[in-house]
């Protein structure tokens, strides 16, 4: 991170000065691939409600991380369940095994909550939900000074097994989701592909990135060929050389198009049926800004975004869908924070990202399983397009966040990697925040 708060002297002086500003935490990174040893050096302490889906849980985490417990002085990581919580009184049992070890998490250290929602009972489901708003306060309350993450998986299907919750926790116990914190993210889908390594997850699987010769685009592409994909990157002509020194790059393939003209969806479908058989990953990440107010936007600022950033994402996966997506083929597309809490100057760009969600919560739920559909929602990201925004416009874009700097493109990307991924087989319909637990539309 190249954030002006790390300089030793300045920080000297404003404590001379004795300004109270926040140092943003130097967040430790992951972006190798995905190892058998990913969590062993990490001592992950597993604690809550006693049942025999906390020893299942304890189990599989014994498998991929140190051993450790919450009476350890230091611990790198922690797992609550709160299966089986139903009443307010079994709530303390939350509160005493966070307060007792909250002070032994290291720095950069993860906390995993696990909670299961009961429609059936209104007060269990009223325990459950409130499970939510903790971990979202204890985010903010923790996470701040030391970079530690905190994150809730909720299960929200009666026959999700532990295992599925474990894949999932992989991730957020893990240095690839650093800048991820604050989210509830729910585990719905009650059967997905047993992994017994989590080496080239993605080993000989094709997958489309779109807007894939820059930023974001291009980490998720570099992520998705690491993990073993056979990535072929789209963008438009004027991108050719980005495109094509990427493509090398990676063993990849670079594929000019623009995608909202006609036909073009139709015609990189034909192209991956003829050469790649099937698609097993499509990113929709091609994406634009025409920010104004709506009083001094123009209809082509208007249409521009909506035909970029939705239509041709809509048009895209739907071609697939009729023919072209391999079976539990994985779709991730990307949204932003703008489309949960809106942005002065966006309503063409929040409204997109907004429909993103939609839209792919509504293929999720209607496609016979047959695809997962999540997105992703970035918020304040070092890009070439963050580089020339206002000096305080930045800063506020950094500091309106728990974490208190911005992410990189890296670490988009390695979410983008996991929901292509075999560890995300529990997760169908969500969006996930990468925003490093920003205020906004918290």
């Amino acid at each position: 991170m190249n954030d002006y708060l790390q300089n030793k002297n300045l920080r000297q002086l404003l404590k001379v000065l004795n300004i109270p500003i926040p140092v943003p935490p130097i967040l430790k990174r992951n972006n190798n691939p995905y190892s058998d040893d990913e969590l062993q050096q990490k001592k992950i302490a597993v604690a809550g409600k006693s049942s025999d889906f906390l020893h299942q849980i304890q189990q599989e985490i014994r498998i991929l991380a140190g051993d450790a417990t919450i009476y350890d002085a230091v611990i790198d990581g922690l797992v609550v369940s709160c299966v089986g919580m139903q009443t307010i009184e079994d709530l303390e049992d939350l509160f005493t095994n966070i307060k007792n070890t909250v002070r032994k998490i290291a720095a950069n250290g993860r906390v995993v909550i696990v909670s299961k929602v009961d429609n059936m009972n209104p007060t269990t489901f009223a325990v459950q939900k409130s499970i939510d708003g903790f971990a979202r306060a204890l985010s903010k309350e923790i996470g701040g000074k030391n970079g530690i993450t905190v994150n809730l998986l909720k299960i929200t299907n009666e026959d999700v097994q532990p295992y599925e919750v474990v894949k999932a926790a992989t991730f957020f116990l893990s240095d690839k989701s650093s800048f991820i914190t604050g989210q509830v993210v729910e585990v719905n889908r009650d059967k997905g592909q047993e992994i017994s390594s989590p080496v080239r997850l993605l080993h000989e699987q094709v997958a489309i990135v779109t807007g894939g010769a820059r930023g974001i685009g291009a980490a998720a592409a570099k992520v998705l060929h690491r993990e073993g994909a056979r990535v072929i990157i789209v963008d438009v002509p004027q991108a050719k050389e980005d495109a094509d020194r990427l493509a090398n790059e990676i063993e990849g393939e670079a594929f000019l198009i623009d995608i909202t003209k006609e036909d073009s969806a139709t015609q990189l479908q034909q192209h991956i049926l003829k050469n790649y058989g099937k698609l097993d990953i499509l990113v929709n990440n091609a994406g634009i800004t025409r920010d104004k107010t709506i009083a001094k936007m123009s209809i082509d600022q208007w249409r521009s975004v909506l035909n970029v950033n939705l239509k041709a994402l809509i048009e895209l996966t739907n071609t697939f869908l009729q023919d072209g997506f391999s079976e539990k083929a994985k779709v991730v597309s990307l949204s932003s924070i703008s489309g949960i809490a809106g942005n002065v100057g966006q309503t063409n760009y929040s409204l997109t990202k907004a429909g993103v969600i939609g839209f792919t919560n509504s293929i999720a739920q209607n496609n016979n399983k047959k695809i997962y559909a999540n997105a992703v929602a970035p918020g304040f990201i070092e890009t070439k397009m963050t580089e020339n925004l206002p000096f305080f416009v930045k800063e506020g874009g950094r500091r309106l966040s728990t974490l208190k700097q911005g992410g990189l493109p890296e670490d988009v990307a390695e979410l983008i990697g996991f929901l292509a991924s075999p560890l995300s087989d529990g997760i169908n319909g969500q969006y996930i925040r990468v925003c490093g637990g920003s205020m906004l539309g918290a």
